[in-house]
């Protein structure tokens, strides 16, 4: 599988590539649990760019690995069709429970992101009464307006805060942003922000070269 932001990776922390000092809680995550996940920067041929998190919101880590280092990819859509989430307590399990209907009605691909897809895929808690529900869609087409509006109307219903960005071939942005329909949207890309009326176009990302 081709790797994207947001999957999840296995690892052995010896083959992790840093060109600054690895923090001592870096150390400890990745012993509790050897998982990273993909992040959305330049990467060299043949390595992956990767964030390690820890307990605090303040405690994330920006490393590389050789892409034949991976033991295990885990898509946030992968995780989706687990249902694990269903004998959990907390209020953000709750939601995804509905947004499981929602996306699905909708025919729309999509996955946990964060604290829950963290928790989802290593079996290590890091959700707690105060996390939100990060989403992930993933739309290689674009989505039309109205379908975003439906969504974001529908996900008000969940009984914590719901962030969804929306993953593209140019990048990510935000759906509730783009719900909007304000004719402009910020796209993060691999090479930094940039404002577009067409999240789906490629050359957004090249064009902050220039």
């Amino acid at each position: 599988m081709a790797l994207e932001p947001h999957d999840l990776l296995k690892v052995n922390p010896r083959d992790i590539i840093s060109h600054s000092l690895i923090p001592k809680w870096v150390v400890h995550s990745l012993e509790t649990a050897p998982f990273v996940v993909v992040r959305r920067v330049y990467a060299p041929k043949g390595q992956a760019a990767i964030g390690v998190r820890g307990k605090k919101r303040n405690e994330r880590f920006g490393a590389f690995l050789p892409e034949n280092c991976i033991i295990e990819q885990i898509k946030p859509e992968n995780l989706a069709g687990r249902d694990h989430w269903k004998d959990k307590q907390s209020p953000v399990f709750g939601a995804m429970e509905l947004a499981k209907d929602i996306f699905n009605t909708h025919r729309i691909s999509w996955g946990p992101g964060g604290s829950v897809g963290f928790e989802l895929a290593s079996g290590v808690e890091t959700v707690t009464s105060k996390s939100d529900l990060d989403l992930i869609v993933r739309s290689p087409e674009p989505l039309e307006v109205y379908k975003a509006r439906e969504i974001v109307e529908e996900l008000k219903k969940c009984p914590v805060r719901v962030d969804v960005q929306v993953e593209t071939p140019a990048g990510a942005f935000s759906l509730m942003e783009y719900a909007r329909g304000s004719g402009q949207v910020l796209l993060k890309t691999m090479f930094g922000p940039k404002l577009t009326s067409n999240p789906w176009d490629v050359s957004n990302a090249f064009s902050l070269l220039k």
